[in-house]
């Protein structure tokens, strides 16, 4: 870029140094120069707006990086409360299990000492059994979904303008920034 803009200053002093043209010079020689102007203007127009590009992209791109961070915690923390909600849940078909082994066991036991102790046991089971995973657990997985899915778009939009910021870095020198 340096190069170019060394180029673009070496042409543009060479047509302003020129001063007035002398009367032998020619429409042609002063139309080829009235093209170099614009060319040189249009390629300062390109560099100026390719390098005010640059500081919004850094500060977008930062901010993106930001707000992964943000996505991947709150993703981390709904794994982590859906994990204790799957414990929740394999602890209580664990008591299922057992409560339907105990009822067995109570219709064939013989012992009135040990079919109380069962009959004791099924009780407390019940008590399990009938409750599902805490639902202040559940409450918990609703909001960080809620909040993962906020924080994404928020992170796709971010990721949409770096795009478009991109597009207008990869634009022709004559096309025109959006």
């Amino acid at each position: 870029m340096n190069k170019l803009f060394g180029f673009c200053t070496i042409v543009l002093l060479a047509a302003l140094g020129a001063g007035p043209a002398p009367a032998q010079t020619s429409n042609a020689d002063s139309a080829t120069m009235q093209a170099l102007l614009a060319e040189v203007r249009q390629l300062r127009r390109t560099i100026d707006t390719k390098i005010s590009l640059g500081p919004r992209m850094q500060i977008l791109l930062q901010r993106a990086q930001f707000q992964e961070q943000k996505v991947l915690r709150i993703q981390q923390q709904l794994d982590e409360v859906r994990k204790q909600i799957g414990d929740q849940t394999a602890r209580q078909a664990a008591a299922n299990d057992r409560l339907a082994k105990i009822e067995q066991d109570i219709s064939a036991e013989s012992d009135a000492a040990r079919r109380t102790q069962l009959e004791e046991m099924r009780t407390g089971l019940k008590m399990v059994v009938g409750n599902g995973p805490d639902q202040t657990i559940r409450a918990r997985e609703s909001e960080l979904n809620n909040s993962l899915e906020t924080e994404q778009a928020l992170l796709n939009e971010y990721n949409e303008k770096l795009d478009a910021l991109e597009r207008q870095l990869e634009a022709p020198a004559g096309a025109e920034p959006h």
